[in-house]
């Protein structure tokens, strides 16, 4: 627990120093200066505002009440420097949200030596720039409504400031998480289901953001420091490795390579198992060398050649128009295949020995609205999660003995 706390305020602090980094100072300096020319030129209007309300007070109440000036508008500074300070955040964020965006991409390849594959910077932030607002006003919302139960405990002496306190880092770590994870397809929910899971790394990131937001100017630079530490924490922290087999990742192993498949994001990774390469993942391995290894599948594992298939045209682009026939060699013939049994139909559809009916049925769903052909997805993979819904379906299934391999 201490442990999670710690770090989740370190990855702050981590952030604070990548933006410094040459490369990403970019997305840092141009919202911060776009944010304060709107907030000059609101400070201006204002000013020019009260003194022509301030002129007509003037005209209607008599001379001896000119001292009042004196007090009044210090009384208007004040509230301008607290109205800046509460505000700037917000507006920070609806204005440098479509950087943000690029920003976490940034420093992910900063880290991971690895882009995203996405399109121009340019193109993409004009495509992207009234979705992602219309998505800042998403989090508004939901902070504003969540906001409602905490700000009636918020008379409660100690536990309701306490608690406030803990909303308000909620908040925060789910709108700056958001970023590097809304890069990899999660939806605002799935993004709120996976920090659920870390609630107290999340919490404490959020926590020091919110500690170091009350300090005046540290609070300018706050929110791209954010960004990148809740990116270097997703990478660190809450992305799967490829090899990890839990409630929200499928497996699907061939000769050759084994997929997962991230029923949250969509994401698809793997290893691979035989080869020049064995035991790597296959983010670590070239496109040029897995197209060789795709050569191999053709002639001798058809099932590794369309698994590898996937990989190659969902996270490298690569376009299988007409691929070569499955040939084999003259080689002994192997064994006959053997069915799907349960443990692997529970693996593809990444779900516990335990798991019940509605269960496999909600894993499933999940899974073919991801992996359906006509949504961008695999011909092969749908059906493998079709036969593993069918296998565990199946009445033997629910009996003792279910993972025994079926002749």
């Amino acid at each position: 627990m201490l442990s999670n706390s710690l770090s989740g305020a370190g990855y702050l602090l981590q952030g604070m120093k990548l933006i410094t980094r040459p490369g990403l100072r970019r997305f840092v300096v141009v919202p911060l200066l776009v944010n304060i020319l709107v907030f000059t030129g609101a400070i201006y209007v204002g000013i020019h505002e009260f003194e022509g309300l301030m002129a007509l007070l003037d005209s209607k109440v008599p001379a001896w009440l000119g001292w009042l000036d004196w007090i009044l508008w210090p009384i208007f500074a004040l509230l301008m420097l607290v109205l800046v300070f509460y505000t700037f955040g917000i507006v920070a964020n609806l204005i440098a949200s479509p950087f943000n965006n690029l920003l976490a991409e940034k420093v992910e390849l900063a880290l991971t030596g690895r882009a995203i594959q996405q399109e121009g910077d340019l193109r993409r932030l004009l495509a992207d720039l009234l979705p992602t607002l219309f998505d800042e006003l998403r989090k508004i919302l939901y902070a504003t409504l969540l906001a409602i139960p905490f700000l009636v405990l918020l008379f409660v002496p100690v536990a309701g400031p306490v608690l406030w306190f803990l909303y308000t880092a909620w908040i925060l770590t789910v709108e700056y998480a958001d970023y590097p994870m809304g890069n990899h397809g999660l939806k605002f929910r799935e993004i709120r289901q996976r920090l659920g899971e870390r609630r107290t790394l999340a919490l404490s990131f959020g926590a020091a953001t919110a500690a170091l937001g009350m300090i005046p100017v540290v609070n300018f630079i706050l929110m791209p420091s954010a960004v990148a530490g809740a990116t270097a924490m997703w990478l660190r922290e809450l992305k799967p490795p490829s090899n990890y087999q839990g409630p929200h990742v499928s497996r699907v192993a061939t000769r050759y390579v084994l997929l997962t498949i991230d029923h949250l994001s969509g994401r698809i990774n793997g290893e691979v198992l035989a080869g020049t390469h064995e035991g790597k993942s296959l983010d670590e391995v070239p496109t040029r060398e897995l197209l060789d290894l795709l050569t191999t599948c053709y002639q001798m594992d058809a099932e590794s050649a369309e698994a590898l298939e996937v990989y190659l045209s969902h996270v490298r682009g690569q376009v299988f128009q007409e691929p070569p026939p499955r040939q084999r060699p003259e080689v002994p013939p192997r064994p006959a295949a053997t069915g799907m049994n349960g443990q692997e139909a529970r693996a593809i559809l990444g779900i516990k020995p335990e798991a019940g009916p509605d269960e496999i049925q909600e894993a499933h769903r999940r899974l073919i609205q991801r992996l359906h052909p006509d949504r961008g997805g695999s011909d092969y993979l749908a059906s493998k999660v079709n036969e593993a819904k069918s296998v565990l379906t199946r009445p033997e299934q629910r009996r003792p003995g279910d993972d025994r391999r079926r002749a």
